[in-house]
C-alpha cells in the first residue's frame, strides 16, 4: 500500500514525508501513462479551522432563508418557534453521525482495520493519512495532485469505476464508498450502484436549483439598488452576475470561509437591521404592484391553511438544514475531527439569530422581510448589501458544484490547453455554471415553484435522511426497523422516520402551493 502525497492533510501527518514516498512500479506506470492527459489539481491547502468553518456553514445556511422565516412564524404561531428550535439539535445529530461515517470510510481506505460494533465507531482513525488500500492499485486514472507537494504529475491514481474523487469530499464520494467500494457485493462490479447514481442526481439537482434561486434573489437586490421601476429583472441579473463571477474565482472553501464569509454575514446583518428598524418605525412595506401583500389569515379556507402550514414547516426545515455542504467544508479542515465543533457553533449562532429576528419582526411581517424597507435611499442601500451577501452564498454553493464537476470530468478537457491551466479552466467552468443557472432561472416562468418542489425532494435527503442511512449502513442495522435495540439504534431510526415524514409534508406543501400560485406566473424573461 502506497501513500498519496498529502491528499488530505491532518495534524498527525507529515506532508513533506508523504510527498516523497516512493511509488511502486505499477502505480508509477499508471502515472506516466496519464501524464499526457490533464490531471486534477486540488487547490485546497487543508488549513481550515473551527471559526472560519463555522462562518462558512452560517453563510451557506442563512442564505436568503432568514428573510422568509418571520412570515412562516406568522402562519405557524408559537409552534413555529418550537419547531425551529427543535430542528437545531436534530441537525447537529445528523451532522455528527455524517462526520463519524466519513471517519469510518477514511479509516477503511487508510488501511486501518476499523472494527464497527453496534452504535459504536470503534478504532476509527483520528488521523487521516490519505492512503490507498492494496486492492485499488489496479484501477487506472489520471493523477490526483496536491499543490502543497508541487508534484503535479507524480502521484498515484484515484479513479474508481468512474467516480474520480476523494471518497469523503461530498455526498457522492461517501455514497460510492459505502455502497460500491466497501460493499462486499458491489466491490468488483464494473457498474456504479443505484444508490450512488441517485445521490449524484439529488446532489447536483439541489445545488443547481439553489444557484438559480440565488440568481433571482440577486436580480431583485440589484433592481432594488437601481430602482425597481428603472430596470428589468433579467437585466439586473446580468449586472448581479459580475460580482458573483468574481467571488466564484475563490476556488476553495477555506478561502471563502475567511474574509468573504465575514463580509457576507456583516452585509446580511445590515440588511436585517434595516428591515427590523423599518418594521418598528411602522413604515409601509414595499409591494410589486400590490402582488406581494401579506395574505390575510382570516380569509384562508381550511385546506389553504393546512397547505400554508406545511409549506412554512418545510421552509423552516430548509433554513436550518446544515449538512448539504458539511462534507465539502470538512474536507478542507486541518483537523477534520473539529468539524462537528464548527457545526455546533454555526447551529447555535444562526439559530439564536433566527429566533431573535422572528420575535422582533412582530406579528405582521411581509412575506419577504426585505420588503419591509420602503422605496427610497434606504432600500437602495439595503439592496447593495443583500447583493453582496447572496453573491457569497452563491459562490459557496458554486464551489461545491464546480469542484465536483472538475474532479469527475472537466479536468480532462484539453481544448485551448485548459487541462494544464487550472485557473483558466475553473473560470470557464464557473462561467458555464453561472450562465446556465441564469438562463434556466429566467426562462422557466414557474421556476420558484420548481425550486420549492425539487428542493423539498432533495434538501431533506441531503440534510437529514442520508446521514441516518449512512450511519445505519456502517453499523449494519436495517433501515426502517429496530436492529440492535440500543440508544443509537433508536435515535438514528427516529431520524429516518422524522426525515421521511418531513419529506412528505414538504412535497405536499410545495405541490399545493404551485396549484394556488399558478395564475400569477408571467412570461419567460419577464420584467418583474
Amino acid at each position: 500500500m502506497q501513500e498519496l502525497p498529502n491528499m488530505n492533510s491532518s495534524p498527525n501527518t507529515n506532508s513533506n514525508a508523504n510527498s516523497k514516498t516512493a511509488l511502486t512500479q505499477p502505480t508509477a506506470t499508471i502515472c506516466n501513462e496519464a501524464a499526457s492527459v490533464s490531471s486534477y489539481l486540488d487547490p485546497s491547502p487543508n488549513d481550515l479551522t473551527v471559526w472560519p468553518g463555522a462562518a462558512l456553514i452560517v453563510a451557506d445556511c442563512m442564505g436568503t432563508g432568514i428573510l422568509a422565516l418571520p412570515s412562516d412564524m406568522k402562519i405557524l404561531g408559537t409552534f413555529g418557534l418550537f419547531f425551529l428550535v427543535l430542528n437545531l439539535p436534530i441537525n447537529y445529530y445528523a451532522g455528527d453521525i455524517l462526520h463519524k461515517a466519513a471517519n469510518y470510510v477514511e479509516s477503511r481506505l487508510d488501511g486501518t482495520d476499523a472494527t464497527i460494533e453496534k452504535d459504536n465507531y470503534e478504532s476509527v482513525s483520528t488521523s487521516i493519512r490519505s492512503a490507498l488500500s492494496d486492492d485499488w492499485n489496479n484501477y487506472d486514472d489520471h493523477p490526483y495532485n496536491d499543490p502543497a507537494t508541487q508534484l503535479e504529475q507524480d502521484s498515484p491514481g484515484h479513479h474508481h469505476y468512474g467516480i474520480d474523487t476523494p471518497h469523503t469530499f461530498d455526498f457522492i464520494g461517501i455514497t460510492y464508498s459505502l455502497f460500491d467500494h466497501l460493499d462486499g457485493e458491489s466491490q468488483r462490479s464494473q457498474l456504479i450502484s443505484k444508490p450512488t447514481l441517485l445521490v449524484t442526481a439529488i446532489y447536483y439537482t439541489n445545488i443547481f436549483l439553489v444557484l438559480g434561486n440565488y440568481i433571482l434573489v440577486m436580480s431583485h437586490a440589484v433592481a432594488a439598488m437601481i430602482g425597481e421601476d428603472s430596470i428589468c429583472l433579467p437585466t439586473a441579473g446580468i449586472l448581479a452576475s459580475t460580482l458573483m463571477f468574481a467571488i466564484c474565482q475563490l476556488r476553495t472553501m477555506a478561502t471563502l470561509g475567511r474574509a468573504a464569509s465575514v463580509i457576507s454575514l456583516l452585509s446580511l446583518a445590515v440588511v436585517v437591521l434595516q428591515c427590523l428598524v423599518a418594521i418598528q418605525m411602522g413604515h409601509e412595506s414595499f409591494s410589486y404592484n400590490d402582488k406581494n401583500d401579506v395574505l390575510d389569515s382570516d380569509n384562508w379556507t381550511f385546506w389553504q391553511s393546512i397547505i400554508l402550514q406545511f409549506s412554512a414547516l418545510s421552509s423552516i426545515g430548509f433554513a436550518v438544514g446544515s449538512q448539504k455542504l458539511l462534507l465539502n467544508i470538512r474536507h478542507e479542515f486541518s483537523d477534520r475531527n473539529k468539524s462537528p465543533k464548527s457545526l455546533g457553533i454555526a447551529l447555535f449562532s444562526f439559530g439564536a439569530v433566527y429566533v431573535a429576528v422572528c420575535i422582533l419582526a412582530g406579528p405582521n411581517p411581509p412575506a419577504l422581510l426585505f420588503d419591509a424597507i420602503p422605496s427610497g435611499l434606504p432600500r437602495r442601500f439595503a439592496g447593495f448589501f443583500l447583493w453582496i451577501h447572496v453573491a457569497v452564498s452563491f459562490a459557496i454553493n458554486s464551489q461545491a458544484l464546480c469542484s465536483s464537476l472538475d474532479r469527475l470530468k472537466f479536468h480532462r478537457v484539453t481544448i485551448f490547453g485548459l487541462g494544464e491551466y487550472h485557473r483558466a479552466r475553473w473560470a470557464v467552468l464557473t462561467f458555464l455554471v453561472g450562465i446556465s443557472s441564469y438562463l434556466i432561472a429566467n426562462a422557466i416562468p414557474f421556476f420558484k415553484d420548481l425550486v420549492a418542489l425539487i428542493g423539498a425532494m432533495t434538501s431533506v435527503p441531503l440534510t437529514l435522511l442520508l446521514p441516518a442511512i449512512y450511519h445505519r449502513k456502517v453499523i449494519n442495522l436495517p433501515l426502517f426497523w429496530v436492529g440492535s435495540g440500543t440508544l443509537g439504534d433508536f435515535t438514528s431510526l427516529s431520524l429516518v422516520l422524522f426525515s421521511s415524514i418531513f419529506l412528505v409534508c414538504g412535497v405536499f406543501g410545495s405541490i399545493s402551493s404551485i396549484q394556488m400560485d399558478w395564475a400569477h406566473h408571467g412570461r419567460p424573461f419577464s420584467c418583474h
